[in-house]
């Protein structure tokens, strides 16, 4: 019996205090309608709209919060179930281009253009893909289509002004930028965004202008003096720096706790050559954003200044150990590493300095490397000397930006975002129990599966989710995947009897007997003559060579569950295994002479007739087994295998590209398959399944072997030959482990 898990009753408490959330709500109404009234399809659908509706809305506040790469995957999972929804497509346009993959923005984002060719997001989208992929002519051809079809929306308007700015076009930037401020109105946040895209397309004095115009509006508005003091800099250099400094100290002063003001402060100060003031400021940098590297390579260069090498040289292997590579900073990684010679030098330390100069030395030279592939190739916009966080790219939520009031209402912002994304990926989970428990009513366990799976993915502690989930692996016939949830049940619920049942049994047709025979010996006495959990439990003592053990256990079964074919198989595999092959054969009659319906019986049966080389018979009870269990993956494997050994290659064909068909991942089937397929002369199908087959099992010799020979038959003889030599490798190696341990 698959369980309702509880928290559906409370993620519907959560939907009567979220009013946006009021669709989802319906659609789960709608849904259990539907269920009562036994129409399972139609539920089903109301559930994977709701999936659709959450899915989307998950990403939305992943790429809020900037964690674009789980948005990206989030929504690709949304337009799985919203194929035509330009919107939807739009969210994952976003998430694509923060991730950077702009290529996949822009192909994304004309999908979308084909669903609604009017849709300003996809044509905004386009153009800030173009932007970044270096086509500024696109890029500003698609943004003025944005404009026009949404000439009120402050986030269109904006880009373009960069895009504009970035051509050259700056008098078109102007322009749009007045008329953003008459339509929004005269706002410190406003004046802010659009001076750092002043200051980035070099436009100093616009940008301190529109920086000056922010104070004046609110004097305290936070970075605004911060912004005002990094443009002096990059204007003027030295000729502005007391009036730098003056506006980072006011920035500190009423922003404590920002980075950039305490660490631009420090840097105005090393210009100065104020030392000690300068490491007071960076000391404070580096305590606010501890795993950042600069505020320790500019304090290793104060330190030295004064001759403190041994402080020196702590701060510039924590800056070196924050920015081992070229990836942050080109320049800093090989002067702190040219300056920690230096102070490794003057402590006498001489190797270790020399060390450290070879290592600057090769840095220049990858650097110089680097800077020249980065000169030849198309670029976005250039980032400055100023940290990336403090760059103009085209960037995502520019309105969010500009209704910030605060940075206390960021952080609120930021906690409602992650509440948020708490109860979305609650409704994930709930849905996707939902579809798996309807899947599993109709039967369809091995995709009941995988929707628990996914809800295990997105509420690991919700109640009942590691049972559903081993319960619908079991009955699907993954019994190795039933394992790791059915084991998560048990460290839960270590009094979980058909949890125990289920996972003894698990383990004995994954052949992991002595963890079977452990397991359902603790149950068997609890089971009510469960007949399986005989037949399992004798069969592991059986194969571990238990055999006494073995015979107690067929004599309780005898007691407490009569007669039966599982009996008779038992005592026949107990025979085979004390070398009475007539015994045996007797056992096999008796059993097929009761001709049993139970799931697996006929399959126990063929096994045990192909340990006795009676190929023929081995072969009828699978297919009395498949007539019951037609479904039954491991059934066809073995019959499958029989056959293609019997040289009946096109049955044994037919069979493995079922099981492959029914499950991809087998590894063994695709083997055999490819195998079957090279002797018929399919080569082209012999290297496709063995190639995947060396991809699932890549440790199996055979696998490899198989492959060389199929490259070989191809003409490809260097590749061939590279597979076998892995086939004796891999040999060689199980040769050696076999010899340790015996």
């Amino acid at each position: 019996m698959l369980l309702t898990p509880p928290t559906i009753l409370l993620v519907l408490t959560l939907l009567v205090y979220q009013s946006p959330q009021e669709t989802i709500r319906q659609h789960y109404e709608s849904a259990e309608a539907q269920r009562r009234a036994g129409n399972l399809v139609a539920a089903e659908l109301e559930y994977t709209t709701i999936l659709g509706e959450a899915y989307e809305r998950l990403g939305e506040i992943y790429s809020a919060q900037k964690d674009y790469k789980r948005a990206s995957a989030v929504l690709e999972s949304a337009v799985g179930y919203r194929p035509n929804s330009s919107d939807t497509l739009i969210s994952l346009a976003i998430a694509c281009f923060g991730e950077e993959k702009y290529d996949r923005a822009l192909e994304v984002a004309r999908k979308a253009l084909v669903i609604d060719p009017q849709s300003a997001g996809a044509h905004q989208m386009m153009g800030k893909a173009y932007f970044m992929l270096g086509d500024l002519g696109k890029s500003i051809g698609e943004l003025e289509t944005a404009v026009k079809l949404t000439p009120d929306d402050i986030d269109v308007v904006y880009t373009l002004g960069i895009a504009y700015l970035r051509n050259a076009q700056s008098a078109e930037a102007k322009q749009l930028y007045e008329s953003m401020v008459k339509e929004f109105g005269e706002r410190p946040q406003l004046h802010i965004v659009i001076g750092r895209a002043y200051r980035q397309a070099g436009l100093m004095a616009e940008a301190a202008e529109e920086f000056k115009k922010a104070i004046a509006l609110d004097p305290h508005f936070p970075r605004s003096h911060y912004y005002l003091g990094i443009t002096y800099l990059l204007d003027e250099g030295q000729s502005k720096i007391g009036e730098a400094l003056e506006e980072f100290k006011i920035e500190v002063a009423a922003n404590p706790e920002e980075f950039f003001a305490n660490y631009y402060l420090g840097i105005v100060y090393i210009f100065q050559r104020k030392w000690d003031l300068a490491m007071t400021f960076l000391q404070k940098a580096s305590s606010i954003e501890p795993n950042n590297p600069d505020p320790y390579f500019q304090l290793g260069q104060a330190y030295q200044e004064l001759n403190q090498h041994e402080q020196a040289v702590d701060a510039l292997k924590k800056s070196i150990d924050l920015n081992p590579n070229l990836t942050h900073n080109k320049n800093q990684v090989t002067k702190a590493h040219a300056r920690l010679a230096q102070s490794l030098l003057k402590l006498g330390q001489t190797e270790a300095g020399q060390k450290e100069l070879q290592i600057a030395s090769d840095l220049k030279a990858q650097a110089f490397k680097l800077e020249q592939q980065i000169q030849t190739s198309a670029p976005g916009m250039g980032q400055g000397e100023v940290p990336a966080r403090d760059t103009n790219l085209p960037e995502l939520g520019f309105e969010q930006r500009v209704n910030s009031l605060s940075l206390e209402h960021d952080e609120k912002t930021m906690q409602e975002l992650k509440n948020g994304a708490s109860y979305y990926e609650k409704i994930l989970a709930t849905a996707h129990n939902n579809v798996g428990l309807l899947r599993a009513e109709r039967q369809d366990y091995l995709a009941a599966a995988q929707q628990f799976a996914m809800a295990v993915k997105w509420n690991p502690k919700q109640e009942g989710l590691d049972y559903n989930l081993g319960l619908a692996y079991y009955r699907s016939g993954s019994f190795e995947e039933a394992i790791p949830p059915l084991e998560n049940e048990l460290k839960t619920h270590p009094q979980n009897l058909q949890s125990k049942v289920l996972l003894g049994l698990s383990y004995f047709v994954s052949e992991k007997y002595a963890m079977a025979s452990e397991l359902l010996g603790s149950t068997v006495d609890s089971t009510a003559g469960d007949i399986n959990t005989y037949y399992a439990l004798g069969s592991s003592l059986i194969k571990q060579g238990k055999t006494d053990a073995a015979e107690r256990v067929i004599g309780q079964m005898k007691t407490v569950t009569g007669d039966s074919p599982q009996l008779h198989l038992l005592s026949g595999e107990l025979y085979f295994a004390r070398g009475e092959r007539v015994k045996t054969l007797s056992e096999l009659g008796e059993a097929r002479a009761l001709n049993s319906s139970a799931p697996r019986v006929h399959y126990y049966a063929g096994l045990l007739y192909l340990k006795l080389a009676r190929v023929d018979e081995a072969i009828q009870e699978f297919d009395n087994e498949l007539a019951v269990n037609p479904n039954d993956i491991q059934t066809k494997y073995h019959l499958g295998d029989t056959l293609l050994a019997s040289k009946n290659l096109e049955r044994g064909i037919k069979l493995m590209r079922e099981i492959i068909q029914a499950r991809p991942e087998q590894a063994e089937a695709r083997y055999k398959l490819g195998q079957a397929l090279l002797q018929k002369g399919d080569v082209p199908g012999a290297i496709e399944n063995l190639e995947s087959a060396a991809k699932l099992d890549p440790e199996k010799a055979d696998v490899h072997y198989q492959l060389g020979q199929a490259y070989i038959s191809a003409g490809r003889k260097a590749e061939g030959k590279s597979q076998i030599d892995i086939s004796k490798h891999l040999k060689s190696k199980t040769t050696k482990s076999d010899n340790k341990d015996n």
